[in-house]
């Protein structure tokens, strides 16, 4: 009988092994994709995101953002840090890791939600400027109430010192002789991390099926202007342009008297063309040079806006324009010392 014992646990060990080698490679592959992929984010965490926050805010133009699949991900691994046996016992010994953490991961996801906020007001003005900055603000503030009412609910720093458990009985005397810390409400505080997961994970999941349907290229080589393209979306990686004429447009549906905001960059491989920008015939800027990353302009409605060519480093000036407002991306080529020209229009 006692053998038959052994021969089960044994069998079950073996089992478990490929199991354990599994998990282990697929958590060492998730860390490699992400310090491939996303090295000065991950590092930086939301250091980095509240910065490219204050840059959209400045600049006005959308800038890199971050999926939700990949805070699933470093979710997923600091979860399985507090799960694994192995490694939970580094927050045992030093628990001030647990809240550190949480902290770091926690306004990670706030982080990255302002920025979503803000970039949704800058690339198609989805948000005004000032519901962007308070949106962001309060994700921020909520996660921080939140964090704050956890622990106040459940503490982890109140350590069980070794007296009180001897007076308490609150462990067995093997464990009171050993020199060894309980971490009250260690459950809960992996349930908040959980709770984050499965919070991304339904956002992850309703991201794919709201997944945008690949830029057809050709057609809007074509038609060139379409609602779909997002500002600094790159169409070729080398100087192609597939018949694309000079044209000019007329921008109708903006706000008469107010401002708006024009976002132009080079949708093609960066090559350093160089274009200059009038408004009603006046230069407000004398040489921009066209690269991947849009550049805003603060522009008058009504108004007649001049693109006009000023250096081809060959292959042709090609750009694309956007009008977050309307949301409409024109994409157009300019010869040298050619013109074109977008007209604004009010709404009736």
């Amino acid at each position: 009988m006692k053998n038959s014992n052994q021969n089960s646990d044994a069998g079950f060990g073996l089992f478990l092994v490929p199991i354990l080698i599994f998990i282990l490679l697929s958590l060492s592959l998730i860390i490699k994709y992400i310090l491939n992929n996303y090295p000065e984010k991950v590092i930086f965490g939301p250091l980095y995101f509240i910065f490219v926050s204050i840059k959209v805010f400045v600049l006005e133009v959308p800038l890199a953002n971050f999926t939700f699949n990949i805070l699933f991900l470093i979710g997923i691994l600091f979860y399985a840090s507090m799960v694994i046996p192995k490694i939970r016992t580094i927050y045992d010994g030093l628990p001030v890791l647990i809240p550190f953490f949480q902290m770091c991961f926690l306004m990670l996801i706030a982080s990255v939600f302002g920025l979503e906020f803000l970039n949704s007001w800058a690339d198609n003005q989805m948000l005004s400027k000032a519901g962007a900055v308070l949106s962001a603000i309060i994700t921020y503030v909520l996660i921080r109430l939140l964090m704050s009412y956890w622990y106040y609910k459940f503490p982890i720093s109140s350590m069980i010192t070794r007296e009180d458990k001897l007076n308490n009985q609150t462990v067995s005397a093997v464990a009171s002789s050993a020199n060894t810390l309980m971490l009250p409400n260690g459950r809960m505080h992996k349930n908040l991390v959980l709770f984050a997961l499965i919070f991304l994970f339904f956002l992850f999941i309703a991201s794919c099926t709201n997944i945008p349907t690949p830029l057809d290229s050709n057609k809007l080589m074509k038609e060139q202007f379409s609602r779909e393209p997002a500002a600094g979306t790159k169409l070729f990686n080398k100087e192609e342009h597939n018949g694309i004429q000079a044209r000019d447009f007329n921008i109708s549906g903006l706000t008469r008297g107010v401002s708006t905001r024009m976002l132009i960059w080079d949708f093609n491989s960066e090559d350093h063309d160089i274009v200059q920008i009038l408004v009603d015939g006046k230069i407000i800027q004398d040489s921009i040079v066209l690269t991947n990353t849009p550049v805003a302009f603060t522009v008058p409605v009504p108004g007649v806006i001049t693109i006009k060519g000023i250096q081809d480093q060959g292959g042709g000036l090609a750009y694309a324009v956007k009008f977050p407002q309307t949301r409409f991306t024109c994409f157009n080529i300019v010869a040298v010392n050619g013109v074109n020209t977008y007209t604004l229009l009010p709404k009736l």
